[in-house]
């Protein structure tokens, strides 16, 4: 029976071995619980080692002194209540959310290990070898087993009271680990020989590193860094420790267009190279001296985050100026080519640093990723600058980023929107047939007056654009329902898309559902989707399109001349209109500039005759002169929108518009707008 106990125990040591070596040969997160897993495995491995040590001496009583063999139980019990008092500490880290515990409870926690140390050093302990089994008695025993039993309840009522904090399967791993233990401890009172307590011991730190140590659930794969998990929850143990950080974050502004480029997997090994950038920049800095060196490293840990999709970064304790040089030529390094394999690839890519000491006062971390995300979007790299510091200006911002979103959500469910309206001119009729339907916020107090420009890609980002482009589709058709203007002689309405509406697989659906509502035919309804938003869509764009002209509907290219201007992409999507943005009429009309007048006067003119020639209806936006519409107007463009007509103008001043109109006198409704 000894024998088979023996060779159990040695099988347990191998098993041990091998999650040891494996857990440390891993990249390992620098958190709290993960350093008290790492002392309750060297506490495993000396309980281990002293196991064999005393069933040696309580064999072989002949070989070691009683003292000795003495020594060799003490270490084996005090050992192995530690890795229990490890257990708990572990729990109550996780439990916290890798908080550190305040002294007084430290303290508690400790009496019951304070009471068997005791026990330990003057309790008294036999050995007795009945039918080649070992049986262990005494206080010592007795105190270890009452205090094993402690520990395991007061885990075991943990694990009802982090519910929040602790995942259900995590909670279910550290309650059965604890029922081995209570198993294994009361088993080891009677039977010392079965040494039940060790293969318990080993099974719950298996259970505990697949659950809560597992390396995988903490690494991005794409890049051998750590993953935003990680990121995250290294973040709140700095705070919960009240340290300020420096986190710099490398921010790649066009991966898109490299993984269209080079691939998806490619476009990872170039966020995995920027990775080793930082590393050698900051890890062994060779342009800083030694005792720096030295000063940085300890700073920060040197750990590499991929905190978001394009962006790397890695915290530090050290100051400002201690990684300033560093900074300078990581930035100088990512205005280089990167090279790897057959490709060498420029980038365009900007340094982010946030000062969490900004945040201290503030009860989580969600700040500082709000931040990180907003400089990461918002930021970009130029000329002049790619490092981009954490200050007033930035927060302010942000501020009045967050405010918008928040007037924004408020406006969705509480119907704070209201539709303006620009007539078109078309020069052939001499009539206002048509109009741009805008949209305006109708808070105009919370941060003064929002464009659309601002408040439309805010939309897009937090997911409300679909719900916005539905309030604006049916207060339009609303409008033209309730003052019949198709009976008034308007033949359409244009209505924007957004990029992110165009490609929408609910979008034919939405819009046809609104129009069947207010008995809107869609050949009322002319849909602009932008250039840019044309060229980066794709098929799903194509395929709304087709529904949508299925049912009747038109649709303009909006801001053309402001994106990729491809005349030859337009071959493949028919347009019944094309919206030629200011930008391109405006530079014909500078008479600072007689050079780039004549240019800039030549593209346009082409620019007009190709469109002619693809019997595309024209629309110039921005005209804000009579100079400018009768020159417009000579060149074929047939549909001209802009100041010099109309301003955007309310749903009332819209329909007293077009009653001036009627008249016949553009200086008439010019005079009622004004």
């Amino acid at each position: 029976m000894l024998q088979s106990d023996i060779e159990l125990l040695i099988v347990t040591i191998l098993f041990f071995t091998i999650i040891l070596l494996d857990f440390l040969r891993n990249k390992k997160l620098p958190l709290l619980s993960n350093r008290c897993f790492t002392v309750m495995l060297y506490f495993t491995a000396v309980n281990l080692g002293f196991n064999v040590l005393k069933i040696y001496a309580t064999v072989y009583v002949d070989v070691f002194t009683p003292p000795v063999s003495r020594l060799f139980s003490q270490v084996f019990y005090g050992t192995l209540i530690m890795i229990v008092v490890s257990l708990f500490w572990y729990i109550e880290i996780l439990g916290n959310n890798q908080k550190r515990m305040r002294w007084k409870k430290v303290l508690g926690s400790m009496l019951p290990l304070a009471f068997l140390m005791g026990m330990i050093i003057f309790g008294d302990l036999n050995y007795e070898l009945h039918d080649q089994q070992l049986y262990a008695h005494g206080s010592m025993v007795v105190g270890f087993t009452a205090t094993l039993f402690f520990y395991c309840a007061w885990i075991f009522v943990d694990t009802f009271r982090y519910q929040k904090t602790i995942q259900k399967n995590h909670r279910l791993a550290i309650r059965l680990g604890i029922v081995m233990l209570i198993a294994g401890g009361g088993i080891q009172l009677f039977n010392f020989g079965l040494l039940f307590s060790e293969v318990a011991v080993t099974l719950m730190i298996l259970f505990i590193y697949l659950a809560f140590e597992n390396p995988k659930e903490y690494m991005d794969e794409e890049t051998g860094t750590f993953n935003k998990r990680a990121f995250h929850l290294i973040l709140n143990e700095k705070k919960a420790a009240e340290k300020p950080l420096i986190l710099v974050s490398v921010v790649v502004d066009d991966l898109k267009r490299i993984q269209t480029m080079v691939g998806h997997d490619n476009a990872n090994h170039v966020l995995e190279i920027i990775g080793m950038m930082m590393k050698e920049r900051f890890q062994f800095g060779p342009h800083c001296d030694g005792k720096m060196n030295r000063k940085i490293r300890h700073a920060a840990q040197f750990s590499l985050y991929h905190s978001r999709s394009n962006v790397m970064t890695f915290l530090t304790e050290a100051t400002l100026a201690d990684i300033q040089d560093q900074l300078e030529l990581l930035a100088w390094q990512l205005k280089k080519p990167i090279q790897f394999a057959q490709y060498t690839i420029a980038i365009k890519a900007h340094i982010d640093v946030i000062f969490t000491d900004n945040y201290k006062n503030l009860d989580s971390c969600d700040e500082v990723y709000e931040m990180m995300n907003y400089m990461a979007a918002h930021n970009e790299a130029t000329a002049d600058t790619i490092i981009h510091l954490l200050n007033e200006e930035i927060i302010n911002r942000k501020l009045r980023y967050t405010t918008i979103e928040t007037v924004l959500r408020d406006a969705i469910d509480q119907d704070g929107f209201e539709m303006v309206y620009q007539p078109i001119y078309h020069a052939q009729t001499k009539q206002y047939l048509s109009a741009e339907a805008l949209v305006r916020l109708t808070d105009t107090t919370t941060v003064g007056f929002i464009s659309p420009e601002e408040f439309i890609p805010i939309a897009e980002t937090k997911g409300l654009i679909m719900e916005l482009g539905a309030i604006v589709f049916e207060k339009v058709c609303a409008f033209a329902k309730e003052t019949a203007l198709q009976d008034r002689g308007i033949e359409y309405i244009e209505v924007n898309l957004s990029g992110i509406q165009c490609v929408h697989p609910d979008l034919p659906n939405q819009l046809q559902d609104i129009m069947k509502k207010y008995d809107i035919t869609p050949g009322f309804i002319n849909l602009e989707i932008t250039e840019t938003a044309f060229v980066e869509s794709g098929e799903m764009l194509q395929e709304n399109m087709l529904q949508l002209r299925q049912m009747g509907c038109s649709f303009s290219m909006d801001d053309f001349g402001t994106g990729y201007s491809n005349l030859s992409r337009m071959a493949e999507v028919v347009y019944d209109l094309v919206k030629l943005d200011k930008s391109l009429i405006w530079p014909c009309f500078d008479q600072e500039n007689r050079e780039q007048n004549s240019k800039a006067t030549a593209i346009l003119e082409n620019i007009i005759k190709l469109l002619l020639q693809l019997n595309v209806k024209i629309v110039a936006e921005g005209v804000e002169t009579k100079e400018m519409a009768t020159y417009l107007d000579n060149h074929g463009v047939t549909h001209l929108q802009g100041y010099y007509y109309s301003k955007p103008v309310s749903e009332a001043a819209y329909i007293a518009f077009l009653s001036a109109d009627q008249c016949g006198s553009i200086e008439l409704t010019r005079e009622l707008i004004e």
